[in-house]
Formats: structure tokens, C-alpha cells, sequence
């Protein structure tokens, strides 16, 4: 059996890194990478951010809750991950005129590398490594006293040995303040007020078109990224230094997912979090140095162990000025 033919066959099978590397509940298709949590604030919190994302990470969630920021922020973000594999964050973001902001950001995951191989089994010597990006641009506008728009545009670039594959896609999300909806005042003193409804849709028109070409053989692959669903609720209670979230989220090629989760104010700007992604524990906390001119947040989580991968950790730090 040829060389050429023995490369391309594991092209073929590789293909699937991330189900292998990320499990059968996230992996198996393309994109996989975008649901891991990576952001430390709304991991602790179970992931549950589509009904809140008031900072960077709602990039990531819901570009509608953008259009809240008032000042420019950097993040980054990094996620402690086992069996060689990394993910991590980086964005900025600028509020621009007439109650609107502008986002750039990058999410970046490694796979590690694998042996090539032979039919027996033989070490060849070499390995195929597999990554992963997504390079977007977000931009939301509050139009309406209890509703924000906003809009995301994504370009995906992977890598598997020797190939490459790239893809546009489209987020679109809007959050409804519903507090807004009522007369001046009247939510003031309910039990839970400053309410938010977020709603998103994933992923729109995206997928990678694989060629694994060689002398002899070829083979062309388009895998679509499944298209997302995603609806949040949040708000506040206790004074409002208790803030609650919920998510419910679906694509069309995984069932149904859950997340909840709270972050409660202790105040001097320091913050826990506990949340559930889909029946996995999550916990952490945030802190905010508050300076003459600007900021320094520095956020925290845990991810409980899922499928016998071991816990994961998320730290992230934000510049606001």
C-alpha cells in the first residue's frame, strides 16, 4: 500500500479530531470548538449568558448585549484543558455613537497532534496537528428604549496536517430589557427586576469544503456547521446584588441543552459565581481593581470533570478604560 494512499486515508479519518479530542456530546461536527466555554464569567455561571452579555464576552453569546458596553474594553481569556489541548480569547471592544459598540475578537483551539501510521500499525514518524480559528466582527445598536440588535461576522480558518478550510458565517442576536416595556418605575420594587431576553441564532450559511487530493485519489467533503438556537433570560433580585441566568439552546444536530447560573455581588467589586452547564457543575469568582482612569478585572472558573477528561480551569483578565 502506498505512502500517498496510507496519508490519505488518515486525512479521511482525522477528519473527526474533535469528537475525539472533545467528546461525543460536543464534537463530531464542524465548529465544535464554539461550544466550549472560554470566557471565565459566563463559564462559572454555566454558560448561561445569551439573556445578559453586557461585556467582550457576549462576542461569543449574544452580539445584541454588546451595545450596553460604555467604555473600551480589552479581554483575554485562556482555558486550561487536558489531553494537550488549548483554547483561548482574545477581543476588543469600542462603544461608538448613538447607543451603539464595535467588537473584534478571536477564539483560537489547538488539538494537539497524532502519530501517522500504517495499515500494521507501524510509527512512521511524523504527526498531523489540527487547529482551529474563528476571526470575527461584531456590531450592535440599541434602537428602541427594550430592544438591542446586533450582528456578528465570522471567518473560520482549520487546519489538519497538510489541509486547510475556511468558511464565512453569521450570528444574529437581540436582547429585550424588558423592564423597559413597563412605566418608568414600576418594576422597581418586584422581586426580580432589570429582566433581559436574549434571543440568537448561530452559524448561518457556514462550512468547511475539504479536498483530500492526491496523485491517484480524491475525495471532496463540505462539512456544515450546524445552525444554532439559542434563547436567555436574566435578572436580578436580592437588592439586585443577586444576578440569575438561563439558557436554553439547540441545534440541528444535537438535542437540547440547559444551562443556569448566578453571580452574586459581595460587593467591594468582588463577585462569586455557581452555575449548571447541562448537568456540569461550574463555580468561580471576579474581582475588579478599580483605578483613577481605568480597570483591571480579573475573572476565575471551574469546570467539574465530564466524561472522564478530568476538571477544567478558566482564567481571564479584562482592561477596561
Amino acid at each position: 500500500m502506498s505512502r500517498k494512499f496510507i496519508l490519505f486515508l488518515i486525512f479521511t479519518l482525522t477528519l473527526n479530531i474533535p469528537a475525539i479530542l472533545y467528546g461525543a456530546e460536543d464534537g463530531g461536527y464542524a465548529g465544535a470548538f464554539l461550544q466550549m466555554s472560554v470566557q471565565a464569567r459566563p463559564a462559572a455561571m454555566g454558560g448561561a449568558y445569551i439573556g445578559y452579555s453586557d461585556d467582550a464576552a457576549g462576542q461569543l453569546y449574544n452580539p445584541a448585549g454588546i451595545a450596553s458596553v460604555t467604555q473600551k474594553t480589552f479581554t483575554s481569556a485562556y482555558r486550561m484543558m487536558k489531553l494537550d489541548r488549548k483554547l483561548g480569547f482574545v477581543s476588543m471592544l469600542f462603544p461608538t455613537r448613538l447607543e451603539s459598540a464595535l467588537g473584534f475578537s478571536w477564539v483560537y483551539a489547538g488539538y494537539g497532534s497524532l502519530a501517522e501510521r500504517n495499515t500494521s500499525g507501524q510509527d512512521l514518524g511524523t504527526t498531523i496537528g489540527s487547529n482551529e480559528h474563528d476571526f470575527a466582527i461584531s456590531f450592535a445598536k440599541h434602537f428602541l428604549p427594550a430592544l438591542n440588535v446586533g450582528t456578528k461576522l465570522n471567518y473560520y480558518y482549520k487546519t489538519l496536517g497538510d489541509q486547510n478550510a475556511n468558511s464565512v458565517g453569521i450570528n444574529l442576536g437581540i436582547m429585550i430589557m424588558a423592564d423597559s416595556l413597563f412605566p418608568y418605575g414600576y418594576m422597581d420594587k418586584k422581586p426580580i427586576t432589570d429582566i433581559r431576553i436574549g434571543l440568537v441564532v448561530d452559524h448561518i450559511a457556514a462550512k468547511y469544503p475539504w479536498n483530500g487530493a492526491s496523485n491517484s485519489l480524491s475525495a471532496t467533503q463540505n462539512d456544515k456547521f450546524p445552525v444554532t438556537f439559542g434563547l436567555g433570560v436574566s435578572g436580578r433580585t436580592i437588592n439586585r446584588q443577586l444576578l440569575i441566568l438561563a439558557d436554553l439552546e439547540k441545534n440541528t444536530k444535537q438535542s437540547a441543552k440547559f444551562r443556569f447560573g448566578g453571580e452574586f455581588d459581595m460587593k467591594n467589586n468582588f463577585k462569586l459565581r455557581a452555575g449548571l452547564n447541562n448537568g456540569i457543575l461550574t463555580a468561580g469568582m471576579g474581582y475588579k481593581f478599580m483605578m483613577k482612569s481605568f480597570a483591571l478585572q480579573f475573572d476565575y472558573a471551574f469546570l467539574a470533570e465530564r466524561t472522564d477528561e478530568g476538571s477544567d480551569h478558566l482564567f481571564g483578565f479584562s482592561l477596561i478604560f
